[in-house]
């Protein structure tokens, strides 16, 4: 039962990974949502000291923004922000970094891609450490290793069981 667990695992993170590769290099998609939620880096310190530069912030579709909400949206329809909502208007919404002195331009509520639901400075460091070229490169050749060794492994045992 375990090993079914771990193998339905497995293929549910080749799919995301798949559709994440799939998202961001066929179809050049700059934020990759599953289930209305995202995962993005913070790059700047405009929300210092509530988000610091570097963290790694979850994002979630949400019908309803208040004001007080940290929001991600899109701005010329490429950029994407995340600021805090400071006034609501019925057509608008206006947002601010809480490190910044002046109030962005209006928005629509349609250029919001999502609330912050989560933000952490270690989970930020973490991924920017994983993503650097060789961090990438170390992993794939463990993973060619392991599964190369697993492959091997398996058609041996499978020949051992055919003998007998």
């Amino acid at each position: 039962m375990k090993k079914i667990i771990q193998k339905i695992i497995l293929f549910i993170l080749i799919l995301i990974l798949l559709f994440t590769l799939y998202s961001k290099f066929i179809l050049k998609e700059n934020l990759i949502k599953i289930a209305g939620k995202a995962v993005l880096i913070v790059v700047t310190g405009s929300m210092e000291p509530e988000i610091m530069a570097g963290e790694l912030i979850v994002i979630s579709e949400s019908k309803d923004y208040q004001i007080g909400d940290i929001v991600t949206y899109r701005e010329d329809g490429e950029y994407l922000i995340t600021h805090r909502i400071t006034e609501k208007q019925e057509d608008y919404l206006i947002t601010k970094g809480d490190n910044n002195n002046l109030i962005d331009n209006p928005i629509n509520e349609s250029q919001v891609e999502g609330k912050v639901i989560f933000h952490s400075r270690l989970c930020g460091f973490f991924v920017l450490y994983l993503l650097k070229p060789i961090t990438l490169a170390l992993i794939l050749i463990i993973l060619i290793k392991d599964s190369t060794i697993y492959i091997f492994k398996n058609k041996e045992v499978k020949e051992k069981e055919s003998k007998c």
